[in-house]
């Protein structure tokens, strides 16, 4: 992995630990944490998309 590609999975990583940090403060209805786990999943999902797709195009070019 690159420099660059290391700095976004940090970042990834600290965006989906708040998020979910927030998700289970008190007071939080079911609704809002299961939101905050969708998104989590939808942000690694894109991620882990992204890193491939850009592995491939420079693969084949």
């Amino acid at each position: 992995m690159t420099s660059v590609e290391i700095s976004m999975t940090f970042a990834l990583v600290a965006v989906a630990i708040t998020l979910i940090a927030r998700a289970r403060r008190p007071g939080r209805t079911d609704q809002e944490r299961k939101q905050a786990h969708v998104t989590v999943t939808m942000m690694f999902t894109f991620w882990f998309s992204g890193i491939l797709l850009g592995k491939i195009v420079l693969w084949t070019s």
